[in-house]
């Protein structure tokens, strides 16, 4: 087990590395022939239960093993997510579930950072330097971007800001995509009793 923590080489530390320490652990299990079967079945279903005693018995000995180097590449208080599951399939779902939902939220939130950016101190190089900075946080959460969503919510702000924002602090921003945005958009304006065009 030490030389398979050793190839992982990364701990699960929070939302900011677990990409890089999903794509990790996968090519470790795949290599060490522990993925397939006990992390995922058959297109990336939880893998049918053993029935018969020998294969259970493998099974449950596999099972184990990539349990304990889970367990062992996650920090103490990540831990606690994954104690109440006994399947590798159920405990590796419930990181990414936690892990996966900040990634859309996030991706937004930097989106509106790159808005609402200004130019300050009539300093172009900083300027460039922090808008360098927000792209390169957006591309490490992998989350494809949604362009016509972008477009959409780089045109709401400023005008907009105090409704986006309330989206944005009550986590209905977190797998928004144009289609949704624009219907709570007609939803809201509903609500002010304003026309509006489907």
């Amino acid at each position: 087990m030490h030389s398979l923590i050793s190839i992982v080489g990364v701990v699960l530390t929070w939302k900011e590395n677990y990409p890089e320490w999903s794509q990790k652990i996968k090519h470790t299990l795949i290599y060490n022939e522990l993925w397939k079967g006990v992390c995922v079945g058959d297109k990336d279903k939880e893998p049918e239960q053993r029935t018969l005693d020998k294969e259970f018995s493998i099974w449950e000995n596999k099972n184990s093993k990539v349990y304990a180097l889970i367990a062992a590449s996650i920090n103490e208080e990540e831990i606690c997510h994954i104690s109440p599951f006994s399947k590798v399939f159920e405990a590796l779902q419930k990181l990414k579930e936690i892990y996966d939902s900040h990634f859309g939220l996030e991706v937004i939130q930097l989106m509106i950072k790159l808005f609402t950016l200004e130019l300050q101190n009539d300093d172009p190089l900083a300027l460039a330097s922090e808008v360098k900075s927000i792209m390169h946080d957006i591309k490490v959460t992998n989350v494809e971007l949604d362009i016509p969503l972008i477009a959409f919510l780089k045109e709401l702000y400023p005008t907009y800001s105090n409704y986006l924002e309330s989206l944005q602090a009550n986590g209905n921003l977190k797998d928004i995509t144009f289609d949704s945005l624009v219907k709570k958009s007609v939803e809201t304006e509903k609500g002010f009793g304003k026309k509006t065009t489907p």
